[in-house]
């Protein structure tokens, strides 16, 4: 299956941008059991319909459901949704309801309960309290939130501090919280994520510094290397890509068996470490890191790359560059768990491959001739502007293909051409559009306005491989107009703002 075929099953898929979530739980108060005032949380994406959702009691003591709490509406645009009793400030659904209070001060318990999807599936799951020796209500991380009442005094709520933090560990994301905040952050600001596409986390300044760094992502793509392939420590480095851009998610916990071909969402922040773009699991804000799979699966076919192309362009994405030769650079490699940095030649120019100690890259043996090279375009440039030493990182021994193992199939030669930057935007007078050819040698750019109406085109020719740039002017009225550049079976687009 070719990567768009893949690609578009990926974003086809239900865009939630985040899971629901129990968020907060008021589940008893002292002495009356006043279910007027008594509350259950969740948080989650704004315009979820939880139509057919349920709210599952679980007694700890032997496992029973003891209440279902059936849910309507949908989940407002701030992302919480109460239920409760009439008396909640905030609630959006009246169903008056009292859960088990998980023990006395005379003696420890557990009780539990499930939030489940209109499918019935348990999509969260919290128990709190300490159970006993004859209790089996074992909350998310195998660890229970605390059970405040009634030992911490009148009405304290369970909570997830930071707002609706999930690490899928009840004793991690849960505490006694001392003030009630139905509808509202439990503390702090609440987490609002940029939902973009990886186009967007790769744009540079002039500096090649993210234009997106520190800021709080949701994101998809394909895996296109198995996870701690290229790092020997128990948390995630890998690389996800789409058509168009690639990055780096670094650290974190992440979905046991992430592998190569999966579809995967992933919520975290923008970070930059030596040029190369990242994803990573800290920053401001009460966001939480989390990769998601998406369970779509296939081969992602890499694009056929010149020694002459403009790496930064694909950043973080499978590449392949065809007979080379080695020219420079360390020895190659005499096995894995070494680091190494060889320079090769297609004769279009010079390209750095790097072995990476942490993978097993190394064992392929050095070809004799002219060979295929397979990796990820990774960037380590330690001072500003990050704009050099890009390599092409290999994965694994196969990574390095000698002789015939490789034709000149040409639904392989993927790339031919990348919109790579237009500036400056908005713009008032003269845009820049900046674009990286390959195997391209003739382009056609149209320019369309938000009618549909064609405003300018030219049909570039004789192209050479490397960077390339036009400047167009406008004629016509101030708005947004549409950049489309089309190479055979490949296109792609940009928007300009005019501004006058």
């Amino acid at each position: 299956m070719r990567l768009k075929a893949i690609l578009l099953l990926c974003l086809l898929a239900p865009m939630a941008f985040g899971q629901v979530i129990l968020n907060e739980v008021l589940y008893d108060n002292q002495g009356t059991d006043d279910t007027g005032i008594l509350y259950t949380e969740i948080y989650g994406p704004a315009g979820t319909n939880l139509a057919g959702w349920s709210i599952v009691g679980i007694n700890g003591n032997g496992g029973a459901v003891y209440l279902t709490v059936n849910l309507t509406g949908t989940i407002p645009d701030d992302g919480y949704y109460v239920v409760g009793g009439a008396n909640v400030p905030n609630v959006d659904q009246v169903s008056p309801h009292d859960w088990q209070n998980a023990g006395s001060v005379d003696a420890v318990s557990c009780d539990g309960l499930d939030l489940r999807n209109n499918s019935g599936q348990t999509v969260d799951h919290l128990c709190y309290g300490q159970c006993d020796a004859d209790d089996n209500c074992t909350g998310e991380g195998g660890t229970n939130a605390p059970d405040p009442f009634p030992s911490q005094g009148v009405n304290y709520p369970v909570a997830r501090i930071p707002d609706h933090s999930d690490t899928d560990n009840n004793g991690t994301d849960w505490a006694s919280a001392d003030s009630q905040s139905p509808g509202a952050p439990n503390s702090g600001e609440p987490c609002d994520p940029l939902n973009v596409v990886l186009e967007e986390i790769r744009e540079n300044d002039d500096m090649g510094v993210p234009a997106l760094l520190g800021q709080f992502v949701v994101v998809r793509g394909i895996v296109n290397v198995n996870n701690y392939t290229i790092d020997s420590l128990t948390e995630s480095n890998f690389f996800i890509q789409d058509d168009n851009a690639g990055v780096n998610v670094f650290r974190g916990s992440v979905p046991a068996g992430l592998a190569e071909g999966d579809c995967v969402e992933v919520s975290g922040w923008v970070g930059q470490f030596n040029g190369l773009t990242e994803i990573i699991t800290s920053g401001a804000g009460n966001c939480t890191f989390a990769v998601d799979d998406l369970e779509e699966t296939g081969t992602i076919s890499p694009l056929v790359l010149t020694g002459a192309s403009f790496l930064e362009a694909f950043e973080g994405m499978l590449v392949e560059v065809r007979n080379v030769t080695i020219v420079g650079g360390d020895p190659w490699p005499s096995g894995g768990g070494q680091n190494a940095n060889v320079d090769v030649t297609d004769g279009n120019g010079t390209l750095t491959i790097r072995f990476d100690g942490d993978s097993q890259a190394g064992t392929a043996p050095q070809p004799s001739g002219p060979f295929t090279v397979r990796g990820i375009v990774t960037q380590f440039d330690n001072s500003s502007p990050y704009t050099e030493e890009y390599q092409i990182t290999l994965r694994y021994p196969t990574d390095v293909i000698t002789g015939s193992a490789v034709g000149d199939d040409p639904i392989a030669v993927a790339e031919s051409f990348t919109l790579v930057n237009s500036y400056p935007n908005p713009f008032n007078g003269i845009a820049n559009i900046e674009f990286s050819v390959g195997s391209a040698r003739e382009i056609n750019v149209t320019i369309t306005d938000v009618l549909g109406r064609e405003v300018y085109t030219n049909n570039l020719t004789n192209l050479a491989p490397g960077m390339h740039r036009m400047q167009w002017s406008p004629e016509g009225a101030a708005g947004l107009y549409f950049v489309r550049a089309t190479s055979g079976a490949t296109m792609q687009s940009t928007k300009l703002l005019y501004l006058k």
